[in-house]
């Protein structure tokens, strides 16, 4: 199929991508094009995606997969462990995905990457980070967008720090690989910060989409991230924890963190917490990757035929065609996903808009079928009605 063919074909979902396009409209399109081709293609075809049994193992092919917490390819990078939980051979080659854990004073020197989209949440700790001329302080759960071209630098100020690092394309693991060795462990070995070598940091340049540019990390005190306005265009920015645009369907909260406007389509990252509930409707995609991590409590996902039971730091990849449906299992629950190529923001957008920052007590109303309708999604059950109000005692 020809170039012109497939620019053709794909340029109305381009648009609705809210794609950019400059001088080089053409080589523009040609990314857009890529990026939705590789969301729609299945290993093998439908019927020999849903007949995968899900390992807990990463498997080397755009299949679906899960990960425990702690497993999947490790580095030691200086005075951090850098674990892969999904690589560019993974997933196709849309994403790639790295749980990152060190002490204090661990650090990655300023950089900035020429066509790779990062997005950085921390999970545990607190992090300085140095971003397009400002300097954050950043706690668990607040959440940075680094768009490529942007400065940027990060040093951990707690003993026990972790961040999660979600990166377009598959050019920015081979920084890690090429700084650090294979580690076995899952923390650091000990309180000892070793520098990274400049002529590591050069040969990173050859191999991975980065450019570091020896800006030293120093500045004024760092500021609290307070942010809560996602912005309407690419630029780099943080969000407070909690904040971003959040909807409801029944009782539980989406947040959007990033969306198709803030990265050119490449990385739609959305939080969901809610209560113990049913499983939802099992359904798959055609077009789009849709990921789980769970931070807080507990969740139960299907996975083709497979039950999985999913706890704080797990991690499940359903790629395209992959039936799949979760279920809320704790009082509070929280995960982070991220879907590729953001085909399916109008799925949240048309929900309830809320203003709140807690799921709701009183469910609000179910999905919106006619938009479902529209969108990206092979329903198999149709969901049930949100769970009723409990009744007050007398």
């Amino acid at each position: 199929m020809t170039l012109h063919r497939i620019l053709k074909g794909k340029l109305v979902l381009a648009a609705l991508l809210g794609l950019t396009t400059f001088d080089g409209q053409v080589l523009a399109q040609s990314a857009a094009a890529s990026m939705l081709e590789k969301g729609a293609f299945i290993q093998g075809g439908l019927e020999a995606i849903q007949a995968v049994t899900p390992k807990g193992e990463l498997p080397g092919q755009k299949i679906p997969y899960y990960l425990r917490s702690g497993e999947g390819e490790r580095y030691l990078v200086g005075g951090m462990v850098v674990n892969f939980i999904a690589r560019g051979s993974d997933t196709g080659d849309l994403y790639e995905w790295t749980v990152i854990t060190g002490g204090k004073g661990a650090a990655l020197p300023s950089h900035s990457h020429s066509t790779t989209h990062e997005a950085i949440l921390v999970l545990d700790g607190e992090v300085e980070l140095w971003l397009a001329g400002k300097h954050h302080r950043m706690i668990k759960g607040d959440f940075a967008s680094i768009p490529p071209a942007t400065a940027h630098a990060f040093r951990m100020l707690s003993h026990h720090t972790q961040l999660m690092s979600i990166s377009n394309g598959n050019r920015l693991g081979a920084m890690y690989r090429t700084l650090g060795k294979s580690y076995t462990g899952y923390v650091q070995p000990s309180d000892h910060v070793p520098a990274l070598p400049q002529a590591d940091l050069k040969k990173a340049e050859q191999v991975a989409d980065v450019q570091f540019d020896d800006k030293p990390l120093a500045g004024q005190t760092p500021q609290r991230v307070t942010n809560a306005v996602l912005p309407k265009s690419v630029m780099p920015y943080v969000l407070a924890v909690g904040e971003g645009d959040r909807y409801t369907i029944g009782d539980q909260l989406f947040g959007i963190l990033s969306d198709n406007a803030t990265t050119n389509g490449k990385l739609l990252i959305v939080s969901t917490e809610g209560p113990a509930g049913p499983m939802i409707g099992k359904h798959y995609h055609l077009k789009h990757t849709e990921t789980f991590f769970c931070i807080d409590g507990q969740m139960s996902m299907w996975a083709n035929q497979s039950l999985l039971d999913v706890n704080p730091g797990d991690f499940v990849s359903v790629p395209a065609g992959t039936i799949h449906a979760f279920q809320l299992k704790s009082p509070y629950t929280r995960f982070m996903g991220m879907l590729t190529p953001g085909v399916f923001e109008d799925f949240f957008r048309s929900a309830q808009p809320y203003t709140q920052h807690v799921y709701p007590q009183v469910p609000t109303g179910g999905p919106n079928f006619e938009k479902m309708a529209e969108l990206d999604v092979v329903l198999l059950e149709r969901p049930g009605p949100p769970p009723a109000q409990a009744p007050k005692k007398d």
